[in-house]
Formats: structure tokens, C-alpha cells, sequence
């Protein structure tokens, strides 16, 4: 959700210091991959929040309708959008020596403060028809992790100085290793079954820094090299697409995969790691800058926040996909998501731009203000049990 360039405030930097649009660009699309994932995830998915079922579409089933196929495929594009945020903020975080908790205090409010305002205007609006667990989830994002990538990233972001000391640390033939065995455990086992080697989100992410690692240090032809990158982004590709048209062809005739065609849209997927691995590089070859696309690309973090926080996606979302489904029928449905997304998108694109102009700016003189509050009382709790020992 482009934290790299969290704290940029406007799209007016000098030229010289402005940052390579190429990877810039390529979290925008990144961040319409993931908004249109979510769609698609509301359209297939029930909801206990609200009354009405009649939009929701069973996409696990085998199918020889094309739309619904090509939606299958959708689904996976959250986890390509989020593989592509984390393999390049991690490129950049590789060169960094230090956590900076001010803007870790910063996303974190940020973080809490859209929670609670998007909380307060939909409360007035629907005159308090908001369920009690979803108030509560919403005072709490973080605690509840509302937003999984910005949580884990919050979790993430502290210990990667640390992960950067241990790789300066290790040999080539150490670091391949350690990226080897972990992408074949986390990348490999778990895409095949999901609960073996006590996976989590936060392993995966320090397995695929393990592989970053060793791709920028030692795998430099290949980082410059657009043919290899192209062919690996093809060969990702095929993987996706092939797994889901096999396992398709299965379950039309076999009940055993018939119900399996969401099996693999997990983060784990090693053909979309692959892609987002190739893609980065080829963005990153992709010498332009533009103050534009930077600047829209600093609010992707703001875009996934909005579009996907815990109220518009369990009482509003849900409401277009009926409205859709109730005045065209689903006879054009792909064409029907793409356009909900388009709209999600440019909703979540005007809000931010709007929060950014406004109250993020109060946010980010309220953390300003509270870090060394918070520093000076942590500094006591600490020295009082340091103390005790």
C-alpha cells in the first residue's frame, strides 16, 4: 500500500530527488488488482450483516461459463496486488539501517483515525444501524485487525533492521539457503497444504525478504535483464492460469476437484510471487518520472484503507452488488464487476485525496506531538522493570 512513501505530502519535489515513476506506477495498478479482487470476493462470498443474498455467486464450483472462470481468476488478484507491494517496499527497505517510529506512530494513526471518522459519518447516516461487533472492530482496527497488510506490515516494519543485519551477516551460499528452504517450506509445502510448518502471514513476508535479499545482492544481471524477467513473468503466468484451467477440467468431471477452483488464492501462490518478483523488475527498468503518478501512488496506502475498511465492505459494498444484480442481471456480469470496481476505486481515490488535503495533515502534527510522550513513558515502564530485575 505504497508505505515507502507514507509521509509524502504533495506531488511538488524537486526533479532531481523525485523517486522513478516506474514502481510508482506499478503499485497503482497493484492497488485497482486488489480493489478488484475485493469485488469479486463480495460477490462470492454471503454476508451475515446484511438481509439480502440474491447477489452472491458461487465461484468455488467448476464452471464452462467464461465470465465466471475469468472471475475465478480475479480472485487471485489480491494476493498478486499485496505480493507486489510487500517485494517492493522490501526492495527499499533492504537498504535501510533503522526503524523509524514516528512513521510507524504515523501509519498507525492513520490507520485509526479513518477507522473511527468512516465509523462516525456512516453511525449518523444509518442512524446507528451499525452492528456492535463491527462498532467495536472499527474503534480497534488494529487490535482486530481490520486491514490484515497494514497490521502485519505494523508487526513487519520494526524488525527489518534486524533481518537487514542478519543478511550483511550471512555468505552467499548461507542466505541462498535459507531462502531456498524457506521458499520451498512456505512458498512450496503451504501452497500445496496450508497448516503444515506453523505458517502465518509474518513468515511468509520474512521468507520472501530472504528471497529479496539474495536477489539484489547477488542476481544483478538478472534484476537488469528485461527478456529474463519477461520470460519469468510469462512462466508465473502460465503457472495461474494453467493450475486454475487443470483443476476446471478436473472438477467437470470429478466431484473431488469440483468445488476446488478457489484453492489457491493464498499470498503463498509461488506462480504469482514469480509474477510480482518479474513485474517489479521490469517496473524498476521503466526509467520516467512523473509528480503525478508519485503523488497518486503516496495514497495507495489511503485507497485500500477506505475501499476496504470493515463498514463499506460488509453494509455498501454488498448494496451495489445487489443494485447490479437487481437492474442488469448478471448476463454481463464480468463487465459489471469491472465497472464496481472502477467505481470503488475512484470512490477510495477521492476520499483519500480529500482526507490527505485535510485531517491527515492534523494526524500527522498529533503524532509529531505524542511520540516523545509515548517515548519518554515507555522509557519509564522499561527502566522500572529493568529496575526490578
Amino acid at each position: 500500500m505504497s508505505i515507502q512513501s507514507h509521509n509524502s505530502r504533495d506531488g511538488k519535489t524537486d526533479d532531481r530527488r523525485m523517486r522513478e515513476s516506474g514502481i510508482e506506477l506499478l503499485k497503482i495498478a497493484a492497488i485497482f488488482l486488489i480493489v478488484i479482487n475485493h469485488v469479486v470476493q463480495t460477490l462470492c462470498s454471503e454476508n451475515d450483516y446484511v438481509p439480502y443474498q440474491d447477489y452472491v455467486l458461487n465461484l468455488d464450483t467448476a464452471t464452462t461459463n467464461a465470465q465466471y472462470f475469468v472471475l475465478m481468476l480475479f480472485r487471485h488478484f489480491g494476493a498478486l496486488g499485496n505480493t507486489i507491494f510487500f517485494v517492493s517496499s522490501a526492495w527499499f527497505l533492504l537498504h535501510s539501517t533503522r526503524f523509524k517510529k514516528k512513521k510507524w506512530l504515523f501509519l498507525l494513526l492513520d490507520v485509526w483515525v479513518l477507522s473511527v471518522v468512516i465509523l462516525t459519518v456512516f453511525y449518523c447516516m444509518t442512524g446507528g444501524k451499525i452492528a456492535g461487533t463491527v462498532v467495536i472492530k472499527s474503534v480497534f482496527p488494529t487490535l482486530f485487525a481490520n486491514n490484515w497488510y497494514l497490521t502485519c506490515y505494523l508487526l513487519f516494519y520494526p524488525i527489518h533492521p534486524l533481518l537487514n543485519r542478519l543478511i550483511m551477516q550471512m555468505s552467499k551460499r548461507s542466505l541462498f539457503r535459507i531462502s531456498a528452504v524457506m521458499f520451498t517450506l512456505y512458498c512450496g509445502v503451504n501452497f500445496i497444504r496450508d497448516d503444515l510448518f506453523f505458517p502465518s502471514t509474518i513468515i511468509l513476508w520474512i521468507t520472501l525478504y530472504f528471497v529479496m535479499a539474495y536477489i539484489q545482492l547477488y542476481c544483478t544481471d538478472f534484476c537488469q535483464n528485461m527478456k529474463k524477467n519477461g520470460l519469468l513473468l510469462l512462466l508465473g503466468l502460465a503457472g495461474y492460469v494453467g493450475l486454475m484451467a487443470m483443476t476446471d477440467f478436473l472438477g467437470l468431471r470429478s466431484s473431488l476437484f469440483r468445488d476446488r477452483m478457489l484453492y489457491g488464492v493464498t499470498n503463498c501462490n509461488p506462480f504469482l510471487i514469480l509474477m510480482a518478483i518479474a513485474m517489479l523488475n521490469i517496473a524498476r527498468r521503466a526509467h520516467f518520472k512523473s509528480a503525478f503518478v508519485n503523488y497518486i501512488a503516496s495514497l495507495s496506502l489511503l485507497i485500500y484503507l477506505i475501499h476496504e475498511n470493515i463498514i463499506l465492505r460488509l453494509y455498501f459494498r454488498p448494496q451495489l452488488l445487489q443494485y447490479i444484480y437487481t437492474t442488469f442481471g448478471y448476463d454481463n456480469i464480468l463487465l459489471w464487476v469491472l465497472v464496481a470496481a472502477l467505481f470503488v476505486f475512484v470512490f477510495g481515490l477521492l476520499c483519500s485525496l480529500l482526507y490527505d488535503k485535510t485531517l491527515r495533515i492534523l494526524v500527522q502534527k498529533m503524532s509529531g506531538l505524542l511520540y516523545p510522550v509515548i517515548r519518554k513513558a515507555l522509557l519509564r515502564i522499561e527502566n522500572a522493570v529493568l529496575w526490578l530485575q
